[in-house]
């Protein structure tokens, strides 16, 4: 049986949503904190990176099993509907990011009399 050595590449889970009025996306970092990841925003492109450390309480003596990935990261979106580059926003709560592009020129549903 092989066991995922250290080498194997960190790539956090990813959600992708489009509701009326944003696209939300939210990466799973369990462990890492807000300011080790960048959100830069480019055009139609998202880019999410940043590292998660090893937490050890005291430095191990020898491994005995590595599960939890750990490292470097980096995951890239591409956002196909037009959002407002000014309104975007990104949070990370109980190892959840969460990243908020407002879409530009949404209209609120509403009911249009019909005149006769």
């Amino acid at each position: 049986m092989r066991l995922p050595s250290r080498a194997d590449r960190f790539r956090p889970a990813l959600d992708a949503w489009e509701t009326h009025d944003a696209i939300v996306l939210q990466v799973e970092l369990a462990g890492v904190r807000p300011e080790d990841v960048r959100v830069i925003v480019d055009g139609e492109f998202v880019q999410i990176s940043g590292r998660r450390a090893a937490r050890y309480e005291a430095p191990p003596r020898r491994h005995l099993q590595l599960e939890i990935a750990q490292g470097s990261f980096e995951r890239v979106v591409r956002l196909r509907a037009p959002y407002d580059s000014d309104g975007v926003t990104a949070a990370l709560d109980d190892g959840i990011l969460t990243i908020r592009f407002p879409l530009r020129g949404t209209v609120t549903p509403r009911s249009i009399p019909v005149k006769s």
